[in-house]
């Protein structure tokens, strides 16, 4: 069973359905982080155990001060792969496959991956550059960000700028506009940054809005933002590519 199930998420990898690629890879680090979670509490707070667990946390998430970024430059990205608590991972991996999936059937699936990534990068630089500048919110730069709401509000964002008449069927409310249910979620962010509730994940959500629209509004006017992020992993799928010897070939030539 345990063989199948492995087989299975290999499967998944290997095919070409990006959604699917970062839904696996979200839940699987998750799961790893409650893992240990699970066993820290079962082993009786073993310090083995908790230790692990607070390195692992404090290098795969965002500090959100410069100084401690430059530290670890690569939490820039890993940051967008973890999630903090079930109703975290759920929202946002259910958000994922619906607009993920609805973004890819209007563009092309290429375009998931990188927007995502670009998603993440713009939250994190975004909310760094506000808790540098911002007097009040100096105090947050101690914490730092984790999640993937960043990269996610970059997709919804994007789906509703390229097709924003296009209507989803919300529960207990119908059918609701993209362009309407992005509008409510970037209000709702605002809201919550105004009266200092998880600053730094919603500004992070601000941040991804923003990169959604301008890669839309690029992709409009023909220029691909996702371009240069497909080259490089085609360069390195190419790393590993094994290519088979060719057969050598007998040729016989008429007199």
């Amino acid at each position: 069973m345990a063989n199948q199930l492995i087989e299975d998420i290999k499967l998944s990898l290997r095919n070409e359905n990006p959604v699917t690629r970062l839904i696996i890879i979200n839940v699987a680090v998750f799961l790893f982080i409650s893992l240990l979670t699970i066993l820290y509490m079962l082993t009786g707070h073993s310090m083995v155990l908790g230790t692990m667990q607070e390195v692992l946390v404090r290098n795969i998430t965002l500090p959100l001060s410069f100084s401690r970024f430059i530290v670890k430059p690569w939490t820039l990205i890993t940051y967008m792969f973890a999630q903090e608590g079930l109703f975290h991972i759920l929202w946002n991996m259910v958000s994922l496959y619906w607009f993920g999936k609805l973004l890819s059937y209007y563009t092309a699936t290429k375009k998931i991956i990188p927007l995502y990534i670009l998603g993440g990068i713009s939250g994190g630089l975004v909310t760094m550059i506000v808790f540098a500048i911002v007097p009040m919110f100096h105090g947050h730069a101690i914490n730092n960000l984790i999640g993937a709401s960043a990269s996610v509000t970059a997709i919804i964002v994007a789906t509703a700028t390229l097709i924003p008449d296009v209507k989803i069927n919300l529960l207990l409310i119908g059918p609701v506009k993209l362009l309407y249910f992005a509008v409510i979620v970037i209000f709702i962010d605002v809201l919550n940054v105004a009266s200092e509730a998880n600053v730094g994940g919603n500004v992070s959500h601000l941040g991804g809005a923003l990169m959604g629209y301008i890669f839309i509004v690029q992709y409009k006017k023909g220029r691909d933002m996702s371009k240069w992020i497909n080259r490089f992993f085609d360069w390195v799928r190419g790393l590993f590519r094994i290519n088979p010897r060719r057969k050598m070939k007998t040729v016989h030539k008429r007199a």
